[in-house]
């Protein structure tokens, strides 16, 4: 394996996730991988696409689930190793299970016995208490908190300063509003938001942004 780590996403998040590898690996060169973007570098790293001659480590940057899944099943071709990146600024139980693909960004609190699998992101400052499930390829945005035993199903999204109940279950395809209160689960495929949050309307877009 070469020295190089790839950032799957040369946006505002893939920045950030440079942040969290610059200051945890000193022996990498960091390039961004993005599949729109036109520009030749992002703060001094270039920028390339997907080939399959390259080599290294790979995290993907990217806060939309679905595409974070769609983009992980396609590196399941290439010589990329998935790899998760967890801020040197973030506590992490050491009996808590982080998948690979991972990124936990600074001031978060992952605690014991949580279970997060591949291909989660999970921003700035949020909580995940005791006993959290997250399935693949969701992401869980800044100042979250999940109480102990929440299960939050794969590809879903979870708001910007979110609570959830102790042992609430969230479905599959589900979007949480931001500032939302979770009280009651949530079915599958559903946008939900409020205080007490309830689903609203079919998350038949997959879509969080735009």
């Amino acid at each position: 394996m070469n020295n190089d780590w790839y950032i799957y996403g040369a946006g505002g998040y893939g920045i950030e996730t440079l942040d969290i590898l610059l200051e945890n690996e000193k022996n990498f060169k960091a390039f961004f991988l993005d599949d729109y973007i036109n520009v030749d570098s992002v703060k001094d790293n270039q920028v390339l696409s997907l080939t399959p001659e390259l080599e290294g480590f790979v995290t993907i940057a990217i806060g939309e689930p679905s595409i974070r899944a769609n983009i992980y099943e396609k590196l399941m071709g290439f010589k990329l190793q998935v790899k998760s990146l967890i801020s040197c600024h973030a506590f992490v139980s050491k009996f808590a299970k982080i998948g690979e693909g991972c990124i936990v960004a600074p001031m978060c609190s992952i605690q014991s016995t949580a279970l997060i699998k591949n291909n989660v992101a999970v921003n700035t400052a949020s909580i995940l208490g005791h006993d959290v499930v997250v399935e693949e390829s969701s992401v869980i945005s800044s100042q979250v908190n999940l109480g102990g035993g929440v299960s939050i199903g794969r590809e879903s999204y979870v708001g910007m300063g979110a609570l959830i109940r102790e042992d609430i279950k969230i479905g599959e395809n589900v979007i949480i509003g931001m500032g939302s209160v979770v009280h009651k689960d949530i079915p599958d495929g559903v946008i939900a938001m409020g205080n007490p949050a309830r689903p609203l309307k079919k998350n038949t877009d997959k879509k969080v942004f735009g």
